[in-house]
């Protein structure tokens, strides 16, 4: 791995260990929970985790494409898809569940 792709990792990582450490805090309640949940995906700003992945990874796809083999850049491109679709739709509902109101009954 190159210095480069190692602090750009360790930066991540550092990001990811803070939002887990406010996500599960001894104070943290179903806001800050929700919180975390917004900025791992949130479909109405950019910015979030997730969605900064998906870019990345449909990037990489675009230039695998254009450098390397369309076949590979497709199943790169899909994988981008699942993270922005499947993962980011389930934690924008999840989040979506935790700031509603409660009902009553």
């Amino acid at each position: 791995m190159s210095a480069d792709t190692a602090t750009a990792v360790a930066a991540i990582r550092l990001g990811v260990q803070a939002l887990r450490a406010h996500a599960l805090a001894d104070t943290a309640d179903h806001q800050a929970l929700a919180e975390v949940l917004a900025a791992l995906y949130d479909d109405r700003r950019e910015g979030s985790v997730l969605g900064l992945l998906s870019a990345l990874i449909t990037d990489l796809g675009i230039r695998i494409g254009d450098q390397i083999d369309e076949d590979i850049a497709e199943t790169v491109d899909e994988a981008a898809g699942y993270v922005q679709d499947a993962a980011g739709s389930r934690l924008e509902r999840a989040r979506a569940l935790l700031t509603a109101p409660p009902t009553e009954g």
